[in-house]
């Protein structure tokens, strides 16, 4: 995954320091910014992800002449991932990719609305419940590489299940209904590495027809606030957009509906195609 947390102009002074030694820190001419090639591990597209700069860029003028640096450092790429701060609007060719939020727990949290909807009971995953997760994670892999026009093979998005089942901290809450479950959210311990910024990352969550899929969901996101706010760190989700390939407005609603429900946008990552493009798509 990409990695997350707030704007650049908040940066790590550990992780600028890692990265001038690496030699990935580099001076554009018109300031600093930190760059280097990315591969998305299910679609096999390769980016050149900017990760940092400095000055930040805040006008579509200033992400292009980013553009045209990165696309001169690695012009077989197709095209730039550029993470800015909140609030920041770019115009074409930048299209939003994917919006990271965070929503810090009220002190008081205690997941009690989350306990039951429906005859459904929010608990956390047992062993019984593993195989089910996994195959509920592959099918978000799977979506979530149809969304970007980048459609994988079963074996590849379970690959990709398998590394967020064996991840270090990793937890899960099931909604079960009769029994049997009826949905999940998997939770992961996460550091920002560009920031420093220490989050619980709402992974996926998922609920199944036919059960009340805005109503359940909503109680595994109240109780992994709850299960945040005992960590003592904010909670952190992402919204993917599809604005490598696809459109954007679905993403920038789901965006507004969540700002209307206490998340508030960490940072986002703009893409723009690489006009000398000879990568694979």
């Amino acid at each position: 995954m990409i990695p997350a947390g707030p704007g650049p102009q908040d940066a790590d002074p550990a992780y600028l320091a890692a990265c001038r030694d690496a030699g990935l820190l580099v001076d554009t001419g018109a300031g600093h910014c930190v760059l280097g090639a990315t591969q998305d591990p299910l679609s096999g597209r390769d980016y050149c992800l900017v990760e940092y700069a400095h000055p930040a860029p805040v006008t579509t003028e200033a992400a292009e002449a980013l553009r045209r640096y990165a696309t001169a450092v690695h012009p077989h790429t197709g095209g730039v991932l550029l993470r800015t701060g909140p609030g920041v609007r770019l115009g074409a060719p930048w299209t939003p990719h994917l919006t990271y939020l965070r929503h810090d727990p009220p002190t008081d949290a205690d997941g009690s609305g989350g306990d039951a909807v429906s005859d459904v009971v929010i608990r956390a995953a047992g062993p019984e419940h593993q195989g089910r997760i996994r195959a509920w994670l592959a099918d978000a892999f799977e979506a979530g590489a149809a969304q970007q026009n980048a459609p994988v093979h079963r074996g590849d998005a379970e690959v990709q299940a398998d590394a967020v089942m064996a991840a270090p901290g990793r937890s899960s809450l099931v909604a079960v209904a009769g029994g049997a479950p009826a949905g999940h959210a998997t939770l992961l311990p996460f550091t920002d590495e560009v920031t420093g910024t220490d989050y619980l990352e709402l992974f996926d969550t998922l609920v199944a027809e036919p059960f009340d899929v805005r109503a359940v969901t909503a109680r595994l996101v109240e109780a992994s606030l709850a299960r945040a706010a005992r960590a003592g760190v904010p909670l952190l989700g992402n919204v993917v957009h599809g604005g490598a390939t696809g459109t954007t407005e679905h993403g920038s609603r789901i965006v507004a509906s969540l700002h209307g429900r206490g998340w508030r946008t960490e940072h986002v990552y703009w893409h723009a195609p690489n006009p000398t493009d000879t990568a694979r798509t």
